[in-house]
């Protein structure tokens, strides 16, 4: 899995995708964030980083770099 310091890199023609969804709930479920609410932050500058967290937990489950140049 992933953590904060190495980030999961998704090709920006994924980002968003059903694939992308299925793979960061899966994610979720293997770090115990099974049917806790999820939500997805973007920073505003730069815009190629993003984290899933949880907000029951008040944690990152995984941070997200997307490649625009895939």
């Amino acid at each position: 899995m992933t953590t904060p310091d190495e980030p999961l890199t998704v090709p920006a023609a994924v980002f968003g995708s059903t694939a992308f969804w299925r793979r960061l709930n899966h994610l979720a479920r293997e770090a115990g964030h099974d049917e806790h609410p999820l939500m997805l932050v973007g920073h505003t500058e730069p815009t190629d980083r993003y984290a899933l967290r949880c907000n029951r937990c008040e944690v990152a489950v995984v941070e997200l770099l997307v490649d625009r140049d895939s």
